[in-house]
């Protein structure tokens, strides 16, 4: 059976602020490695999965962003653009869809474009296992990380472990959790981060979203004639206007019962924030990250990101977070970056601001 990856690339990475803007969200920089982040995982990947066979799902807006920094090899049809975000149900509805339209049946794994991976031959090894279960039986098929720490930014998969150990039927997907659930989640050992990698055949998961998601459904003859016809745009702005916005996971995965897991064999992180983006970089003998031209005396358990011409300079500083980039600096208490969304949504309502988002 001929097997898709679909690379989901349309966020905002506000979480991110001020290193990911509207104008180059997180996506499109080079935050580790030697490229991008979505050419990371064009690269990651490639040994599994042919180009023509590599799709790419971003926001209308991002269209110039995408065609110019993409990697080259990837056929710009394959570049999936929606008009609004509706969330990954509608998404990954719509891109099956056209995957379905353009190549036929076959079996799609869904990744993310902003994932920090080690050990990257173990993520192959998981996720060509993955492709054999779901080609064997109609799974749904998830790739689970197992904890490392209580995070209160990922959602967990609570599992069943078989005889083997090595794919496990889930139980069920849990949201967020606060500090104390997820400390009870890690020390029970019957938990793993739920990393938002997925892997199914095409006509299993169109099943899933009949069963549990007929409110998206119902678009599925209009939407599916439209693809490639000089009408798709106008009959997707339309679809997209009417259809509600639900995950992937609240909508179908946590009502199936269907879903096998599989451990991870490799480290991984989702660079969802600024304390995300630090954790990827190494400490220095004070518990510091430094990274950018700064000049630092007596700081310690301290992060500073300057990515700017300008020199920066910090003295005498201790648990505290400096970001410099895209005109805006911050500093702030570690531990409070969350604090930045909310400072970022009152901002968009002042036009003063606008140039900084």
């Amino acid at each position: 059976m001929d097997k898709y990856v679909l690379i989901l690339a349309g966020g905002k990475g506000s979480r991110l602020w001020p290193i990911s803007t509207e104008n180059k969200p997180k996506q499109f920089l080079n935050l580790y490695g030697n490229e991008i982040m979505i050419n990371e995982t064009i690269r990651r990947i490639e040994d599994i999965f042919n180009y023509e066979n590599i799709f790419i799902i971003i926001n209308e807006n991002q269209k110039e962003l995408a065609n110019r920094y993409i990697d080259s090899r990837i056929p710009r049809k394959n570049i999936i653009s929606e008009p609004e975000a509706k969330n990954t149900a509608m998404c990954i509805f719509y891109a099956t869809l056209k995957i379905k339209k353009m190549k036929g049946d076959g079996i799609i794994s869904i990744l993310s474009s902003d994932h920090y991976i080690e050990n990257e031959d173990k993520l192959m090894e998981n996720i060509k296992y993955a492709v054999q279960v779901a080609n064997a039986n109609e799974s749904l098929v998830t790739i689970g990380i197992m904890p490392t720490y209580p995070a209160t930014g990922f959602g967990y998969i609570r599992y069943s472990k078989n005889k083997n150990n090595d794919c496990n039927s889930v139980i069920e997907f849990k949201e967020k959790p606060n500090y104390e659930k997820a400390v009870e989640y890690v020390k029970s050992n019957r938990y793993v981060w739920n990393s938002g990698m997925f892997i199914w055949k095409i006509e299993i998961i169109l099943k899933m979203f009949k069963r549990y998601l007929p409110s998206i459904y119902c678009f599925k003859k209009d939407l599916y004639n439209a693809i490639n016809t000089n009408d798709e745009q106008k009959v997707v702005k339309e679809i997209y206007r009417k259809v509600e916005s639900i995950s992937i996971d609240k909508g179908i995965l946590e009502k199936a019962h269907n879903i096998k897991m599989i451990k991870a064999d490799f480290k991984w992180m989702d660079i969802g924030s600024i304390k995300d983006f630090f954790e990827i970089h190494s400490r220095d003998a004070q518990e510091n990250i430094i990274i950018g031209n700064a000049i630092t005396k007596d700081i310690n358990k301290s992060n500073i990101f300057n990515n700017s011409e300008e020199l920066l300079i910090a003295m005498g500083l201790e648990n505290i977070n400096i970001i410099k980039d895209n005109g805006v600096c911050i500093i702030c208490r570690k531990g409070e970056e969350y604090l930045l969304t909310q400072l970022l949504e009152k901002m968009k309502g002042q036009e003063k601001y606008k140039k900084y988002i």
